[in-house]
């Protein structure tokens, strides 16, 4: 069981639509647990922080990014 102040890995899939992004939270995970396989056509951003405790951070960067 994940708890307070355990670490964690914060798992979003990003798309690129037409005229925007779409960030979908796939879920919080314990570090080295398996993950879900990527959905076609999503950029995947794993985040690791520690469960409840405040901080400021950014998450990830949105962007096409120099492969597409």
């Amino acid at each position: 069981m994940i708890g307070a102040g355990d670490r964690v890995d914060v798992v979003m899939d990003a798309y690129v639509e037409e005229d925007a992004y779409r960030v979908v939270m796939v879920g919080v995970f314990r570090p080295g647990q398996p993950l879900p396989a990527i959905p076609d056509g999503a950029r995947r951003n794993v985040v690791q922080t520690w469960l409840e405790v405040p901080h400021s951070a950014r998450v990830f960067a949105l962007g096409r990014g120099q492969d597409a």
